[in-house]
């Protein structure tokens, strides 16, 4: 808004005065000008004792706009007058949790000008209200936080350092002042990995280049991660991106037994990336322990034995169960394999739980593998809307295909993971080493499409209902829903960090904001 002196002679009585403004008018969205204050005719200003009216009040608006200005200017501030207040129900939760205290003992081994124990909070809250960098944390959030101290540039990046060179410390503290106030359920717990990739050209001793979840080239770190039976994050573990995620399965069951006091027996839930020998090992035959495993039914992972009977219609040892919703819908259907025990006190006795014979190697090192026999349970599942979906899927690869095949000829580095559904040429005339694609393979295109929407469900509880059996593991997507609320809605990826303590204790703020959160 700007004003400035009218004149006009709407009369005979000579010139007629009006201070107006400008103003933007939002319904036309235009600039407009409206009347500000009528002064009056200049002979009756005259004989109202102003000698000069026209340069009276030019000086008067001169003024007016003088001070105008100097009111903007006081307005605008490097200072925001808005406050982050998001974060109260979090802070909220650390309060209840008093965990103050402990940070600060934990972080004692380093002298410190202020609490450490409001860095921390501080540094959770500014993740979970606007996740960033630490130089976004430092120049526009932490800042703005409503109530929280202001830290230095330096100081911030000291407190992520100190953090990631013990993170597992924070980990402990967050779970003990839990188990003070809530017992943690650990009968059960879910596992999973994943990985995150890093916008570096280079590896590093902590990051190297393996299978990214985003099929992303660069150097990427692992994340392994254990929930409780109430699926909250209970520990994690990061781990180079090219080594295998089955043995952190091991290790952080060790840990978090050894680490939260768990004496007893807990089931290990995970899929079936983690199903392996060396696991079953570990957990029924070292910790005692039982598991549910997801396997396989596509490729090799089963024999012609169990593929015809997960294929075979009802009989008298293989019946399918319906489980449907409240209309009577279909939701999915299971069958268990039935045996015959045939000696023993119980001869003659069927039974849904065969003795399935193991090899592994107890360690990498070892000359030959140890055989194990482990009662399990097997549980054959079929899901119609996931049968509809993976059908879907391979028509729609196989549609693909067959425009690439008609036209032009495809090397496997062109087609990608569809290239199982291909025949290729090794060699060409000459005898030189190729892959060349030559025709569908129709075999494995009718395989996958006949095994679409079946899963299996192995598991060492063979007294356990089915239905609770499948109501337990398919719990374990919780655990996809913490990785994508790490990866989405809190931001942690792409990353541009390359120090390991750095990354560390980075995704231990993240682990502990979706901890929090999940909490809530």
């Amino acid at each position: 808004m700007i004003y400035f002196l009218k004149k006009s002679t709407p009369s005979k009585k000579g010139l007629y005065l009006q201070i107006y403004s400008n103003y933007y008018d939002p319904n036309t969205k235009k600039k407009n000008t409206k009347s500000y204050k009528a002064l009056g005719y200049v002979s009756d200003l005259k004989a109202s004792g102003i000698d000069d009216p026209v340069s009276y009040y030019s000086d008067i608006v001169k003024q007016m706009n003088e001070q105008l200005l100097e009111n903007k200017e006081l307005q605008i501030s490097d200072k925001s007058t808005q406050k982050y207040a998001g974060h109260f129900l979090v802070k909220a939760m650390f309060d209840l949790l008093d965990m103050d205290r402990t940070i600060n003992i934990v972080a004692s081994t380093h002298k410190w000008q202020y609490k450490f124990s409001d860095m921390y909070r501080t540094l959770c809250y500014s993740q979970i209200l606007s996740p960033g960098s630490k130089l976004k944390a430092f120049e526009r959030v932490i800042p703005n936080i409503y109530d929280a101290p202001n830290f230095s540039y330096d100081q911030i990046l000291d407190a992520v350092n100190f953090i990631g060179g013990d993170y597992h410390k924070y980990i402990e503290v967050l779970n003990h002042h839990i188990n003070d106030i809530w017992e943690r359920k650990t009968d059960k717990v879910y596992f999973d990995c994943t990985n995150y990739y890093f916008e570096i050209d280079l590896e590093t001793p902590f990051l190297k280049k393996g299978p990214s979840k985003e099929n992303f080239k660069g150097p990427i770190m692992g994340q392994a991660l254990l929930l409780d039976s109430d699926q909250i994050p209970l520990d994690t573990e990061f781990y180079p991106g090219n080594e295998s995620e089955k043995p952190y399965l091991r290790k952080r069951i060790e840990d978090m037994k050894s680490r939260n006091g768990v004496h007893g027996r807990i089931i290990q839930v995970a899929d079936k990336g983690l199903n392996c020998a060396r696991n079953i090992y570990a957990a029924v035959v070292e910790a005692n322990d039982g598991y549910i495993f997801s396997k396989s039914i596509k490729g090799r992972s089963l024999s012609k034995e169990e593929q015809d009977w997960i294929l075979m219609d009802d009989d008298e040892f293989n019946k399918w169960e319906d489980v449907r919703d409240e209309v009577g819908n279909l939701i999915y259907k299971y069958k268990t394999s039935k045996h015959i025990i045939r000696s023993g006190k119980n001869a003659g006795k069927v039974v849904d739980y065969g003795n399935y014979l193991y090899k592994c190697k107890i360690n990498p090192d070892d000359e030959k593998e140890t055989e194990f026999t482990v009662k399990e349970k097997r549980i054959v599942t079929y899901n119609p809307k996931l049968a509809a979906k993976q059908r879907a899927e391979i028509n729609r690869e196989v549609e693909k295909l067959k425009k690439i095949l008609s036209y032009k000829i495809a090397v496997k580095e062109d087609i990608g993971d569809s290239a199982k559904y291909v025949n290729f040429e090794a060699k060409d005339k000459d005898g030189r080493k190729i892959k060349v694609a030559t025709s569908l393979n129709q075999e494995k295109i009718d395989a996958d499409l006949k095994f679409a929407g079946f899963n299996m469900l192995v598991t060492s509880e063979v007294k356990a209902d089915p239905k609770e059996i499948y109501k337990v593991y398919h719990n374990l997507w919780r655990i996809e829903e913490s990785f994508r609320l790490l990866k989405t809605y809190l931001q942690s990826r792409p990353a541009f960090a390359s120090d390991e303590d750095t990354i560390n204790a980075f995704w231990n703020l993240s682990s502990k904001k979706s901890e929090i959160i999940k909490s809530l």
